[in-house]
């Protein structure tokens, strides 16, 4: 799999590796509090030192992950109501630790803090790993709050595999609800981002879904969990959303559709919300493409406000899904994120009653919960 993360992603672990050097030095503290006085004035000293050497390592490897000076494109000072994230639901795409990859959060403290700022829900995803399980513990650590999981169907789970399906919505807690197709192993990805020559997973080669494929489609319908589409490509997107309509899947939520990956066009988004699909626009993409902050995120198009109102425009709020796609490491906290969108769409005309469809109504029913 190494040969299909792209440099910028694997420099992301430099900098966990700093930050757990910092929690090595706060252990020390702890095991010295009853010893001399200046002991402990030595270790914190010798904390202080090392922490800003991590910070400066840090910043050096953001710098690498940056690979230019260009600071990204410049945000607004966007004033937003408090009580804006009151009800919202982070429904697809949040990316907290444990991971392969850098993030910023650990499921406790996303949970924390979004249960802190009013939200509703909030869903885990992970790459590799199912996060039923963890949606579970989290909720029981964070009682007052929904948390989901699911699992993505890269070659991590054996692909496009019903038994990973089966079982990650058989994990006791009740927490597993979403099925994502592949995304950094799927063919678009992989054509896309790490080598037009080289393959991935397919879902519908030439417009047909697999025989695999199908069967995942039906334990999504029989157990009503979501389908989102993850990184596959635009027909493929089509082809599936088709083949699960007609196999009674009633969730379907097409991954960041207007981003380049999947890459679909207005008129393809309005086919596959015609079959009954919501499209997923992710607050990321406001900050991606060619001036965006890190390396990774230059390869992404931009999907910004005006594109959201285009897409109210021409799809309809109640077929859109408002999601972030953060919890990167260097990247700010999910719920800052839902916050910085809600007050750009304003600024940029949306409506209070159509960004609540895309943040609170539309995520609850795709979850199965009353709006």
């Amino acid at each position: 799999m190494n040969d299909r993360l792209s440099k910028a992603e694997i420099r992301k672990d430099a900098v966990q590796d700093t930050v757990q050097a910092a929690a090595g030095a706060v252990g020390q503290v702890a095991t010295i509090i009853t010893g001399a006085v200046k002991e402990v004035a030595g270790t914190v000293g010798g904390l202080a030192t090392e922490l800003f050497e991590i910070r400066d390592s840090a910043r050096r490897a953001a710098a690498d992950q940056a690979e230019v000076a260009h600071p990204g494109p410049a945000m607004p000072d966007l004033q937003v109501d408090p009580e804006s994230l009151t009800g919202n639901i982070a429904a697809a795409d949040v990316h907290p630790d444990p991971d392969v990859f850098g993030r910023a959060l650990t499921d406790y403290e996303l949970v924390t803090v979004a249960k802190r700022k009013g939200m509703r829900g909030i869903v885990i995803k992970n790459h590799v790993v199912p996060t039923a399980d963890r949606a579970a513990i989290a909720m029981q650590q964070v009682p007052g709050i929904d948390v989901w999981g699911g699992v993505v169907l890269n070659n991590s789970v054996g692909g496009i595999n019903p038994m990973a399906v089966e079982w990650m919505h058989r994990m006791s807690g009740g927490r597993g609800k979403m099925v994502w197709l592949p995304t950094f192993d799927s063919d678009k990805h992989i054509k896309t981002l790490v080598d037009k020559n080289k393959s991935g997973i397919q879902v519908a080669p030439g417009g047909k879904t697999t025989p695999e494929m199908d069967e995942v489609l039906k334990i999504i319908a029989r157990e009503n969990l979501v389908l989102a589409t993850g990184h596959v490509h635009a027909e493929e997107v089509i082809a599936v959303a088709r083949r699960a309509k007609e196999l009674g899947v009633k969730n379907i939520l097409v991954t960041h559709g207007l981003t380049n990956i999947p890459g679909l066009s207005m008129a393809q988004a309005k086919e596959a919300v015609a079959m009954g699909a919501m499209i997923e626009i992710c607050y990321l993409q406001f900050m991606t493409g060619p001036n965006a902050q890190y390396a990774w995120m230059k390869h992404w198009e931009q999907v910004g406000t005006d594109k959201v109102v285009e897409a109210v425009r021409e799809i309809g709020a109640d077929n859109l899904v408002l999601s972030t796609d953060l919890g990167q490491q260097g990247m700010m906290m999910p719920p800052d994120g839902i916050e910085n969108a809600i007050g750009a769409l304003k600024a940029a005309g949306v409506s209070q009653a159509d960004i609540d469809k895309m943040m609170k109504r539309n995520p609850a029913k795709l979850l199965g919960l009353s709006s």
